[in-house]
């Protein structure tokens, strides 16, 4: 038997994917990434452990996660258990045109948490909406594009609906040394202009740099440096779409002191140069 099993859509033309995974073994983002996309991640069975900028939380069935745009993060297996999923990217495009501003607020979709569960009845809507996506696109009958959008859009309403009802939407970490670890993450974000060497975050939390490096990838399942390089870049990647600084200037703030390497690390997390990101993005 196989250990997996993938269906997966994209929509032509269209920043919309939508798939189906069915896993039997553990397994682990090969990649720490961050989209401009949305992402909705919901689980039909299993456990995933999530780590999202800098907040770690388990997810079961009947949980739906929801990954904002250029969130930072890694989703990894708890154990050896079977894990079935359907996960949704989109992006704003998909969906803005369609709508109107008046009576659907797509500022509304930044202030949704990053997990939310849902009752049993609840979790019925939910499926129900997600296989009519996954068997709208497989068909692919007339008009099949403007039903999912519009299912994409129930899905969308029922969540809004549901969080209201749902204020329990994160896990407590009780655990000291997964704490320090939640604590270095949020550290780093709030000083990435700092020198933020593996050494002097250390000293900083009264730890030794080895204990650092190996308890924060077991911990975040990200490796401490390339997380610092993606975080950066994402504040960077901020600046350009948000302000008109000088590109050596957003360089300096997020923490780089040569312009080449800067320009070096973007590229190779975007496949863009800095200043065609920033032409793109406006």
């Amino acid at each position: 038997m196989d250990d997996l099993t993938i269906k997966s859509y994209d929509l032509q033309n269209e920043i919309f994917r939508i798939r189906y995974v069915n896993e039997k073994s553990y397994t682990e983002m090969r990649q720490t990434h961050f989209h401009n996309s949305f992402e909705l991640y919901y689980l039909l069975s299993g456990e995933k452990l999530f780590f999202v900028n800098d907040q770690l939380f388990r997810a079961g069935k009947g949980d739906i996660v929801i990954i904002h745009p250029y969130d930072v993060h890694k989703t990894s297996s708890i154990k050896e258990m079977d894990a079935e999923r359907i996960v949704i990217h989109f992006n704003m495009k998909f969906i803005e045109n369609q709508i109107s501003g008046e009576n659907f607020d797509l500022n509304d979709l930044e202030e949704l948490p990053n997990k939310i569960h849902f009752t049993v009845k609840e979790q019925m809507v939910v499926e129900r909406l997600l296989n009519e996506m996954l068997n709208e696109c497989e068909l692919k009958k007339e008009k099949y594009e403007l039903y999912i959008k519009s299912l994409l859009f129930m899905l969308l309403i029922s969540i809004f609906r549901y969080t209201k009802n749902n204020t329990d939407v994160k896990d407590k970490i009780t655990n000291i040394v997964d704490q320090k670890m939640l604590d270095i993450a949020s550290y780093i974000n709030k000083n990435l202009c700092k020198n933020l060497s593996l050494n002097r975050i250390a000293n900083e939390f009264y730890i030794s740099p080895s204990y650092l490096s190996r308890t924060f990838k077991r911990v975040t399942g990200f490796n401490i440096s390339k997380y610092i390089q993606l975080v950066r870049i994402k504040e960077a990647q901020k600046l350009l779409r948000e302000t008109n600084l000088k590109i050596i200037d957003i360089a300096s703030l997020v923490g780089f002191t040569q312009i080449a390497h800067f320009n070096k690390v973007f590229k190779e997390n975007t496949h863009t140069s800095p200043l065609k990101y920033r032409k793109t993005a406006n």
